[in-house]
């Protein structure tokens, strides 16, 4: 089906680039193009000549910011530079792109293209986590880079964001958050996942062209453009898993779910008549019991330790593809950093430095998706 695309180019020289995803886009959708004053410098005359170029305000007649924002249905930005990345950070809007951006109210596919130190940066890393909280970060990539230098920095290429923008990858289930069981009628145990490591997942998942559907904790926020499911206590987490992995092809169980459970009184508990007791008893095995029933999904466990202990037995027992383990002793729990070992059955495949969760993310991915 058609759809209405703007497509947006800033000043790098990766927006040569972006003439070839306008030759694939344009094919079955509608697209305009705006580019930044830089974006238009790094054009070809012959794609000048032949394709309306939208660069300022004269360009159009009325309020074109207003109207392109409310006509596009897709809007990527392809490529995506430091400079622009900072100023979207900030809600800058010194030109007419920058000024669409701030009108649209949908998630924005922003394509970074830098140089491996700008890139790095502390300060753009700052800003494009910002942006990933609402839009959709999808690369960059570790590649061949401007002057003949290699690193991280490299636009993706544009079949990848084509596919990106298209959508049609394979179905991926993310869950994300804490269990909240009842114990009374307003009381619940829990416990403190934040969920971060969960979004950050789901997060570049869907930057990477995955059909993503996010399972996450009631008190914890969806990601926008994923398929979003709320569980609260584990019956209904299971409920969700058994409908949403039929047609699945992963499964990240990213979430914390409550190894014990208490038992439920149907009343509110009254303080005035002294000290009570709670009995717990031991929870499902909830992924356990996913992978009897769902074999061909590709499954990734997640293990909160208080050690560096690489447990082949637990993923063994719980017969999963992938075992993610956290030190919670030395990365404490709704950090924004993580620490983590990735095992197979066999081995161990990676041991990662204390990261922030989305650089973990695109780690954990990289390993385990085909």
């Amino acid at each position: 089906m058609s759809k209405n695309i703007l497509l947006g180019i800033t000043g790098s020289v990766a927006a040569s680039k972006s003439e070839i995803l306008f030759g694939k886009v344009s094919k079955n959708n509608n697209v305009k193009i705006i580019t930044t004053d830089a974006g238009s410098k790094y054009l070809t005359s012959a794609f000048l000549k032949n394709n309306e170029i939208i660069s300022s305000w004269d360009d159009l007649q009325g309020s074109p910011h207003i109207e392109l924002a409310r006509w596009a249905e897709v809007f990527l930005i392809y490529p995506a530079t430091a400079n622009f990345i900072s100023k979207m950070a900030m809600g800058i809007a010194d030109d007419l792109l920058l000024s669409t951006v701030l009108m649209y109210n949908d998630p924005i596919y922003l394509a970074p293209a830098m140089h491996e130190e700008m890139y790095l940066n502390p300060i753009i890393q700052k800003n494009i986590l910002e942006l990933s909280k609402n839009n959709i970060v999808c690369g960059p990539r570790f590649g061949n880079l401007d002057i003949g230098d290699t690193g991280y920095g490299r636009m993706i290429e544009p079949p990848e964001m084509l596919s990106q923008i298209e959508g049609g990858g394979k179905k991926v289930v993310v869950t994300s958050g804490g269990t909240f069981e009842m114990i009374d009628a307003v009381r619940t145990i829990s416990n403190q996942s934040s969920g971060k490591q969960g979004r950050a997942l789901g997060l570049e998942l869907l930057a990477r062209g995955f059909d993503v559907t996010y399972v996450h904790a009631k008190n914890i926020k969806g990601i926008p453009h994923a398929t979003n499911k709320v569980f609260s206590n584990s019956n209904s987490l299971v409920n969700i898993l058994n409908a949403e992995l039929t047609d699945a092809s992963y499964l990240y169980m990213a979430a914390a779910v409550s190894d014990f459970i208490p038992e439920f009184i149907n009343e509110k508990m009254d303080r005035r008549k002294g000290p009570i007791s709670v009995d717990l008893t031991p929870n499902q095995d909830i992924l356990k019991e996913l992978t009897k029933k769902f074999p061909d999904v590709i499954s990734i466990g997640f293990s909160a330790q208080i050690n560096d202990n690489l447990n082949f037995e637990k993923i063994k027992d719980k017969n999963v593809n992938f075992l993610v383990i956290n030190n919670i002793s030395t990365n404490k729990i709704g950090s924004d950093l993580n620490q983590i070992n990735l095992i197979n059955q066999n081995e161990l495949i990676v041991s990662t430095d204390r990261l922030d969760k989305n650089s973990i993310a695109k780690l954990i991915i990289d390993y385990t998706i085909e």
